[in-house]
């Protein structure tokens, strides 16, 4: 939920990871009751009550578990300051906040360090998505631009090859050879990956999965593919 001062955030993972990392100004932290992680770090909160809770999240269908802060929003990173990675993840067409907030998890279990997003599809005031993540969100950068093609381009020319999922390719993901620095773009479970984007990328893969699905959801698709680079890396 979005307040004048900032965003508030709910649930024991999402808050004590955004008072860890420190990536963003805590505004104000409120709990239904004493709480040891807060007395633990020092950190000043207020006891509030269910009411107080509720004018919050009750729209947001969010388990709070009885805490909550008030946050400044992610800082945005440069194209340019994540081009060192060796993998990076990047979402086309992706709105749904539950799918990318589960999507930021999957990528922090598997070392991705950064994710790109197209910046009118990324709702970081979400507070589902950032309940979602469990945390992650505060272990990840995440760049925020206006056209992937063009960040595409960039990474291209800094040799980058780029990986899309496509249901319909020919070429396995476990027969891909993981060895370069990767670009994997994600699309939506509907429409997959954007025709544009598609031309750009180097290679495409696909998920073999049983006929009698038609898709797998978005954020486990990730989660297939990034253990398909680990586990290849350790097989080496």
């Amino acid at each position: 939920m979005q307040s004048q001062n900032g965003i508030w955030i709910g649930g024991k993972h999402s808050v004590e990871a955004a008072i860890l990392k420190r990536k963003r100004k805590i505004i104000q932290v409120v709990a239904l009751q004493k709480n040891k992680f807060l007395d633990e770090q020092n950190i000043n909160y207020e006891i509030k009550t269910d009411k107080f809770f509720n004018k919050i999240f009750s729209q947001m269908h969010i388990a709070h578990q009885g805490v909550a802060a008030l946050v400044s929003a992610l800082p945005n990173v440069s194209l340019e300051s994540i081009g060192e990675d060796k993998t990076i993840v990047m979402l086309d067409g992706i709105t749904d906040p539950m799918n990318i907030g589960s999507i930021i998890r999957n990528c922090v279990a598997f070392g991705i360090q950064s994710i790109i997003v197209r910046d009118r599809e990324f709702n970081e005031k979400s507070s589902s998505m950032i309940k979602a993540s469990s945390g992650a969100i505060e272990e990840i950068q995440i760049c925020k631009i206006p056209n992937l093609s063009n960040a595409i381009k960039y990474l291209q020319s800094k040799d980058f090859w780029v990986v899309c999922l496509d249901g319909q390719a020919n070429q396995k993901i476990q027969d891909y050879k993981w060895d370069k620095k990767n670009l994997i773009v994600f699309g939506s479970e509907g429409e997959g990956v954007g025709n544009l984007i598609k031309k750009n990328c180097d290679h495409s893969l696909k998920i073999e999965i049983n006929n009698a699905i038609e898709s797998l959801n978005v954020s486990n698709a990730v989660a297939v593919t990034l253990y398909s680079i680990q586990e290849q890396k350790l097989t080496k």
